[in-house]
């Protein structure tokens, strides 16, 4: 009679899993960071593209009209079309520009302040900062299109400075109603700020930007932060507290474009005053390119 031998199946035991468990955590946890840093290191890159590309639109746009955008446009503290809108043409978006109106309507339907509508609602890639995860439209801004960046208008101290006065000269190369040309920026272009990028962050009251336009006035507001703002003493520190304190969500800085089309990435623990300064066209200091 034939005995059929059964062969014992190879098996994990509870501890052996356990320690494959612990040797895969260990590898998960040395891969992760690296895998975070690529992917920051792919998102500078394209953050710092955008924005090399709004500085190119801004040179186009001055090529043809003579002059830089103005932050906005707009009588009194009515809202008004932005910087971002005026660019459309200039950065592959001539039929949205078209679509909106934007030559040939009031901003908002002409109300104060203004509503948003199917165009001025777009998301526009263009205009966000992929390290900062925000949704397309700007609850805390009237829910128009959500943008990371915004206008440096200038030195002067908005937060002392109020009340806000219709076509205030920020100092900057585009506030309201502005109409600065390259030969104004006496301290050249290459030491004048342009745009910077403003993070959408609610718990720390952080609000970002909106693209179209300013949206107008409420409850004694006037909304010129949705596409410009100063660099003065108190929001001159990078990262820092301020609620419109030029900001984002790349490790140590925030990226600026300068009025010749240059990107550069100032870090949060340089020389505030070298911010206020480049924030300037005119004013006649000379900065350290320590950024």
């Amino acid at each position: 009679m034939t005995r059929i031998r059964w062969k014992r199946q190879g098996a994990f035991t509870l501890l052996e899993l356990l320690v494959v468990l612990a040797i895969l955590a260990v590898l998960i946890g040395l891969l992760l960071p690296a895998v975070q840093k690529v992917r920051e290191a792919a998102n500078r890159i394209r953050c710092s593209n955008n924005l090399k590309q709004l500085g190119l639109a801004l040179h186009n746009y001055a090529g043809t009209y003579g002059r830089f955008p103005s932050a906005y446009q707009a009588m009194d503290l009515n809202p008004g079309w932005g910087w971002g809108s005026a660019l459309l043409p200039f950065a592959d978006q001539a039929p949205l520009y078209n679509a909106a109106g934007v030559s040939t309507s009031r901003f908002g339907d002409g109300r104060n302040p203004g509503l948003p509508n199917l165009y001025t609602q777009m998301p526009l890639s263009l205009f966000r900062c992929p390290s900062n995860a925000t949704p397309d439209l700007n609850d805390l801004r009237f829910n128009f299109g959500m943008s990371n960046y915004r206008a440096v208008a200038g030195p002067q101290d908005l937060q002392t400075g109020f009340p806000y006065t219709a076509g205030m000269d920020l100092g900057g190369a585009m506030f309201q109603n502005s109409k600065i040309r390259i030969i104004d920026i006496t301290d050249g272009t290459s030491n004048t700020l342009a745009v910077g990028e403003c993070v959408f962050d609610k718990p720390s009251g952080k609000k970002a930007a909106v693209w179209p336009g300013m949206s107008g006035t409420t409850d004694g507001t006037v909304w010129i932060s949705d596409v410009m703002w100063s660099v003065s003493d108190n929001d001159s520190r990078i990262n820092g507290t301020a609620p419109q304190a030029f900001s984002s969500r790349h490790p140590g800085g925030a990226f600026f474009v300068f009025c010749d089309g240059s990107v550069r990435f100032f870090s949060e623990g340089g020389n505030v005053q070298n911010l206020r300064w480049l924030a300037g066209r005119n004013d006649g200091h000379i900065v350290d390119n320590d950024f």
